[in-house]
């Protein structure tokens, strides 16, 4: 065997075999061409109870028969003959429920492999003979005749083992996701089987491989490696897990050294090892034993089958027991029994292939497993050589392992128990290893009987909590004791190291928004669905799931989670962050926010929150002056507010406040159903969601015509209210837009307010986008006549670039608050306590609200008025701007086309591709227009992934427009002209070919 040097470490490699080329097939999300369950075994049993539990047990009960005492050889059991032996009278409804569902074969079903069906009946590929193994019936070897004992026929897979499972669903994954791309190489460390595996599957895709082995693998196993037309590595055997010539860090390095042409595949800590087996191998026995598995026990190298297996069978039935076999001198068995630290264990030597780590992979779940069943390498071989004489099946170590497992815990759990197990390969594969004399006797391994007749040798350890339920409530009680003792829960050093990591993060935090402003990263980190995100976060050891019974994960845990958050967040401070109507962060509001986080006062009442609520009182006066006085300095005009969670909840408050005028009876016995209010048809949808949510109904919340700028028409208004009058019913509320959504339209207010004076309805100007213009001597003259409203709402967070959320509602009206919300809860509101009346809770329909109040009144103090107002200009400004931009491009080469013009800081536009110019929105035709509609969302898509910036797109199907550019400008204060027409080429460039 010649030798080879990889960064100067020598190791043995096999000869090459010959190099075939294969067709590439096209990669497929699917786990299996055919049904989980061809030709399903599936048996029917009493409801099991979880038997009593030992540790270092010797299983006692009977004899396991000889071959020749045997009335018939192990069946893999069907469906129909386990249904056959029970009357329908004898069945629960539930299992009735489960058995009919079982012989009804859908539509997916009768298209590939049906239960009973021939699998010779029509042709297949090979991908389809992974999976559906049958379930074999080896209850003989049960210590109680009242256990079952099953057994799924891994080595059934085509390539002979259950690694089929995991090397297709890994491949195909990291096809779909973009690591491995035609002409890469596949690099995979293995004991053995997912080196076949692998093989396999990647001479159905067409890729080269190498595989890396070690020397205790088989022969047969790597001759199977090699056939597939591959390369093999064979390592040392025994080395620690951090030596270079460890196989796993043999194909770490490998794909370290060549990034473009080598994709690894890391079975140990691949999420898609686990996520196989829970997505075909659960199911199948689910299905496979009519949901009556009690018990499921496997042994683990890389943990993926327990894991995997047992995460799906528990979500089916959570009183499941799962329990992991394990050779002496595996490091799961110190792992979990224990409790040594992954980065502690210490592993020792055996011989059995295919089972046990020197090391926790990544893809074992702890939390999965019940308990643990240890078993030696003689255990194993002897199951194996027992089950060749009695049962005419030659079966691999890990095989044995498990059936011996399986054995163990049948003498422990109580009758009718179903245990489920698997065979993961054949003995086919160790002929000179298991299967010879000679191998045995060098190695030291006896196989004559270890224990005494009618036992089964081995250790037998379940969790704490599976141990017995009163125990384990006895444990919660005195846990629950415990908890109260001492002087702090938690211990002083741990808040110590909690706090020097605020200190250490503050300044990250810092630098990421620098980063961020700065321009230069890319705005959306990596596009990804909510399936790779999960896959991301498990990879950067930060899961996002928050598992039951999870452990506390340590500060590098904690570190490694904030880092995964930033690392695949969309960086909202980037300039070409212009999807919403909230961008950036102002770093004075960003420390107003921090102060706030760490006061924690809850600004319902005066007396635990006395100077934030002061300054919710001095933030609310100033606005009312702003909108109701503005340039008269020391007039506070009388008014009522509060700052509120977001302008959708500020109109709401308008409209309380308005039914409360209209019906003050409707507090205690509810409205009429009579009210009905207006907005424009451009108005913010949170208009008719208050009005769905308050019961008004939203057929009740009408919509009124608009001008081609968007704005709501006052005469409509009149129109619409006069018809609803006419319908018998009342007018009461009519909604205005300061600055709408889509675009920046500013409604007719003095219009507006005529009506509403006419009609004696309450109106509101939602200003949370354009409202910002009152801060602006050059663009309130949009506001005219916002003075005439009854309420007026705005969101400093949007314009401004304060921290999410601040949003400001106030009323002229003074006491209107606590009339239509107060309950007086006498726990808070006391009248006989200390400044009693300076609390503003009974103001808000909510209990507790966060101190927003404290970000716009910092931030108002380092800005100052004149500060606000001419990031209010730039805005305007900046949007004006970019429409004189795509009116140059429209005029000169027409790859853009205005589509609607800047209004508040709104422009919004058409791309247009070179093969649909000249495109003219007067003239065009249909279909011009539907195929105008497809550019925006497949250019926002290639921005995406190009990390560029994002912008949002919709259409006005009121307005004959289709899917537009809509691009807004808040809080531009790190934004240029030159930022603007770069990413107007940019875009160009992108979508050329569209």
């Amino acid at each position: 065997m010649p030798a080879a040097t990889l960064n100067n470490v020598s190791i043995r490699l096999p000869t090459h075999a010959s190099l075939r080329v294969c067709q590439q097939i096209p990669a497929s999300g699917t786990l299996s061409g055919r049904a989980a369950v061809r030709g399903r075994g599936v048996v029917v049993l009493k409801s099991a109870t979880l038997g009593g539990v030992n540790r270092n047990v010797r299983a006692r009960s009977r004899v396991v028969p000889r071959a020749q005492a045997r009335a018939e050889p192990p069946r893999a059991v069907k469906q129909d003959a386990a249904i056959a032996d029970m009357a329908p009278t004898q069945l629960p409804i539930e299992q009735k429920q489960i058995l009919q569902a079982l012989t009804t074969k859908s539509s997916d079903e009768q298209e590939d492999f049906t239960a009973g069906s021939d699998p010779n009946a029509s042709p297949v590929s090979p991908q389809q003979l992974i999976g559906g193994t049958p379930i074999l019936d080896l209850s003989a070897y049960s210590l109680n005749p009242n256990v079952k004992i099953l057994a799924k026929t891994e080595y059934l897979n085509p390539s002979g083992s259950i690694k089929d499972r995991i090397a297709q669903h890994m491949i195909a994954n990291a096809e779909r996701t973009g690591r491995l791309r035609p002409g890469m190489t596949v690099v995979a460390a293995t004991s053995g089987n997912t080196g076949s595996a692998i093989a396999m599957t990647c001479a159905l895709r067409g890729y080269e491989y190498i595989v890396i082995t070690n020397e205790k693998t088989s022969k047969e196993k790597v001759d199977s490696m090699r056939a597939y037309g591959g390369e093999v590595m064979i390592s040392p055997s025994g080395v620690a897990p951090d030596d270079p010539l460890h196989y796993q860090n043999i194909e770490n390095r490998l794909c370290e050294e060549n990034p473009e042409t080598y994709y690894g595949v890391d079975q140990y800590n691949n999420p898609f090892n686990a996520e196989a087996y829970e997505a075909t191998l659960g199911p199948e026995i689910w299905k496979q034993t009519a949901g009556e598995v009690t018990h499921f026990i496997a042994g683990g190298s890389t943990g993926g089958t327990v894991s995997g297996t047992g995460r799906y069978l528990k979500s089916q039935n959570p009183k499941i027991r799962v329990l992991m076999a394990d050779p002496r001198g595996s490091v799961f068995w110190d792992h979990v029994v224990n409790g040594v630290a992954a980065e502690d264990v210490k592993g020792g030597s055996w011989e059995t292939e295919g089972v046990g780590k020197d090391s926790i992979p990544g893809c074992f779940d702890i939390n999965v497993v019940d308990g643990m069943v240890r078993a030696t390498d003689e255990h194993a071989f002897r199951t194996c050589r027992e089950v060749a004489a009695n049962d005419g099946l030659l079966i691999g170590g890990s095989s044995g392992l498990n059936l011996h497992a399986a054995r163990v815990l049948s003498g422990q759990v109580e009758d009718g128990a179903t245990i489920v197990t698997v065979l993961p390969d054949s003995g086919i594969k160790y002929l000179s290893k298991i299967y010879n004399d000679d191998w045995l006797s060098e190695m030291g391994v006896k196989t004559t009987a270890l224990c005494e007749e009618g036992q089964a040798c081995g250790d037998l350890y379940w969790k704490p909590a599976i141990l017995d339920q009163d125990s384990a409530g006895n444990a919660a009680v005195a846990k629950a004791n415990a908890a109260t003792e001492g002087s702090d829960l938690w211990p002083e050093e741990q808040l110590d190291t909690e706090l020097a990591y605020l200190l250490e993060l503050a300044p990250q935090l810092a630098d990421y928004h620098k980063a961020s402003v700065s321009g230069k990263e890319r705005v959306h980190s990596r596009l990804q669905s909510p399936a790779e995100l999960a896959a991301t976060f498990l990879e950067a050891g930060a899961e996002l799931e928050l598992k039951q019974g999870a452990d506390p994960v340590d500060m590098d845990g904690i570190k490694r989670a904030v880092h995964a958050v930033m690392d695949n967040s969309v960086r909202s401070s980037h300039p070409l962050f212009l999807n919403q109507l909230y961008s950036g962060i102002d770093p004075v509001a960003l420390a107003a926010e921090w102060l706030a986080s760490t006061l924690n006062a809850n600004v319902h009442t005066f007396e635990v929150a006395p100077v934030l609520t002061e300054i919710e009182k001095a933030v609310l006066a100033k606005t009312a002056r702003m909108w109701l006085a503005p340039g008269l300095s020391g007039t506070t005009p009388s008014h009522d507010g509060l700052i509120v969670p977001g302008g959708s909840l500020a109109n709401m408050y308008s409209m309380i406040v308005a039914r409360d005028k209209a019906e003050p009876e409707a507090r205690n016995k509810g409205h009429s159903g009579k009210l009905v209010a207006f907005c424009s048809e451009q108005s913010h949808y949170s208009y008719r969601k208050a009005a769905m949510v308050m019961g008004l109904g939203m057929d009740n919340m009408i919509k009124v015509a608009c001008d081609e700028n968007g704005a709501m028409i006052a005469a409509e208004l009149e129109k619409e209210v006069e018809a609803a009058k006419a319908r018998g019913m009342t007018p009461f509320y009519a909604g205005t837009t300061a600055g709408s959504t889509v675009l920046g339209a500013f409604d007719d207010f003095h219009g507006a307010a005529d009506v509403c004076q006419r009609h004696d309805m309450w109106m509101h100007v939602d200003g949370a986008w354009g409202g910002a213009a009152a801060l602006s001597q050059a663009q309130r003259k949009f506001l005219d006549g916002f003075e005439r409203a009854d309420s007026f709402c705005w969101n400093p967070h949007k314009m401004l670039g304060l921290p999410l959320q601040c949003s400001i509602f106030v009323t002229r009206h003074e006491g209107s608050l606590s009339k239509a919300n107060g309950v007086q809860a006498d726990y808070l509101f006391q009248p006989d306590k200390n400044n009693a009346g300076a609390d503003l809770g009974d103001r808000s329909i909510q209990c507790g609200r966060k101190a927003d109040a404290l970000k716009i009144w910092l931030s108002w103090k380092a800005r100052g008025d004149d500060g606000f107002g001419a990031l209010v200009d730039r805005a305007f400004g900046l949007a004006k701007t970019v429409e004189g931009f795509v009116r140059e491009k429209q005029e000169t080469d027409g790859s853009f086309v205005l589509a609607a013009h800047a209004q508040c800081a709104n422009v919004g536009f058409w791309y247009v591709p070179p093969r649909l110019r000249p495109f003219d929105p007067k003239t065009a035709t249909p279909t011009q227009f539907a195929e105008i509609g497809f550019v925006a969302p497949k250019l926002k898509d290639r921005m995406q992934r190009a990390g560029d910036a994002m912008i949002g797109f919709q259409p006005i199907d009121s307005m004959n427009k289709p899917n537009f550019f809509r691009l807004v400008l808040p809080n531009p204060r790190h934004l240029s002209k030159d930022n603007l027409r770069n990413m107007l080429d940019r875009m160009d460039e992108l979508g050329k070919d569209l």
